[in-house]
């Protein structure tokens, strides 16, 4: 007798047991299932890959994106895929209509009107930009902040942006922990 009760208690501990694991399996399981869900259509991570956006991002940064805009706006900090090997993380100077120039004295123009430009780093040379551009529809003008080594909208070989191009904006740095914060907290 005392068998057979021993037996029933064992298989009683081994179901809630066994229930346990199905429950803390079944919540990891749809955790995964709703990161999955919200990084594939509303976020995604990418890393910064060089210095062309110094002194705001820097090599190494983990950028966490927002998705499913393309009403970009000047100042907005944009990843861009389809132009070189690596996506590019550039910041939005100008978009559809706007009408760029950049002086021989390194200063850019938007709309007639000089751009204050806290974030940049070096100096701005003109490249291919030679004259007066106007953004086409559809499109966006790049720079990185670090307009002595960035490759962006002024050389021919990137140029103009399609929106459709535009992988999406960077909204928050997780990564390093020294830079954990909002991408535009420094220009504030």
């Amino acid at each position: 007798m005392a068998y057979g009760y021993e037996a029933d208690s064992l298989k009683k501990v081994n179901r809630r047991a066994l229930e346990a694991v199905f429950d803390w399996v079944s919540a990891i399981v749809v955790a995964l299932a709703v990161l999955v869900l919200v990084m594939t259509f509303m976020f995604r991570v990418v890393g910064v890959d060089g210095d062309s956006m110094l002194p705001t991002l820097h090599h190494m940064d983990r950028l966490v994106l927002s998705y499913g805009a393309d009403d970009y706006e000047p100042g907005d900090i944009v990843v861009v895929d389809r132009y070189t090997d690596e996506p590019l993380i550039k910041r939005v100077i100008a978009v559809a209509g706007d009408r760029i120039s950049i002086t021989d004295s390194y200063n850019v123009y938007v709309n007639g009107e000089r751009l204050e430009e806290p974030y940049i780093q070096g100096v701005t040379i003109p490249r291919d930009v030679k004259d007066i551009v106007v953004v086409p529809e559809g499109c966006i003008f790049v720079m990185g902040d670090n307009r002595t080594i960035s490759k962006d909208s002024r050389m021919n070989e990137i140029g103009m942006i399609s929106v459709k191009d535009v992988l999406g904006k960077a909204v928050f740095c997780i990564w390093p922990p020294q830079s954990f914060g909002g991408v535009y907290d420094n220009l504030k």
